[in-house]
């Protein structure tokens, strides 16, 4: 009954999630904001609520019944925490800026008189976008899936997280397809959506 509870509660997040990241959200805020405001304010906010709507499932889940499903022993322990660094050293190797996408810069801009940046227009195939075409997604997912301790709520919750993540991939690319067109396309072509498998 938990586990039906949590995948629900998860869903819900990536649904709220899903449809405030859309280009129709975005475009419908930007109008009701006005360009100036949403350039200034509207990634800071989407980060607050995010993380709200985050919480508010971390907390739900957390004061669910749950009970131990396994640790994982001696030598494999050690390989657990090996996958979860090279999760970690993923997630360093994607160059990101947390303040720009927190939305923290885009405010400080705002505040010190400066004109918003242009979006730069630039398909980045480097550093860990050369290895996977959703390197902080795979990242994240190493270090939730080889946790080497699980609850049946944690490991609910992970299965539920990761399952996002892949779904997300194949909305987040036909953006990537529209705004970048034949070059993402060859992009797909050459780099491996998720698994840093060999391509034929």
């Amino acid at each position: 009954m938990e586990i039906g509870k949590i995948v629900l509660a998860w869903a819900a997040f990536g649904v709220f999630h899903s449809v405030t990241v859309s280009e129709r959200y975005e475009e419908w805020v930007r109008r009701a904001m006005g360009e100036r405001a949403f350039s200034a304010y509207h990634r800071l906010l989407f980060t607050a609520y995010s993380t709200a709507a985050l919480v508010a499932v971390l907390l739900y889940i957390r004061f669910l019944p749950d009970a131990p499903l396994y640790r994982v022993p001696g030598w494999a322990h050690v390989l657990f925490h090996g996958m979860q660094a090279a999760g970690v050293a993923l997630l360093l190797w994607t160059p990101w800026d947390v303040l720009e996408f927190a939305g923290v810069r885009q405010l400080l801009r705002h505040y010190r008189g400066a004109a918003p940046l242009e979006e730069e227009v630039r398909l980045f195939t480097k550093k860990a976008y050369g290895l996977v075409r959703h390197p902080l997604y795979l990242g994240c997912s190493l270090i939730l899936a080889f946790r080497p301790a699980q609850t049946r709520n944690s490991l609910a919750s992970t299965v539920a997280i990761v399952a996002y993540f892949y779904i997300g991939t194949f909305f987040e690319e036909r953006r990537m397809e529209r705004k970048f067109g034949e070059a993402y396309g060859e992009y797909r072509r050459r780099v491996p959506r998720f698994l840093p498998l060999p391509r034929p």
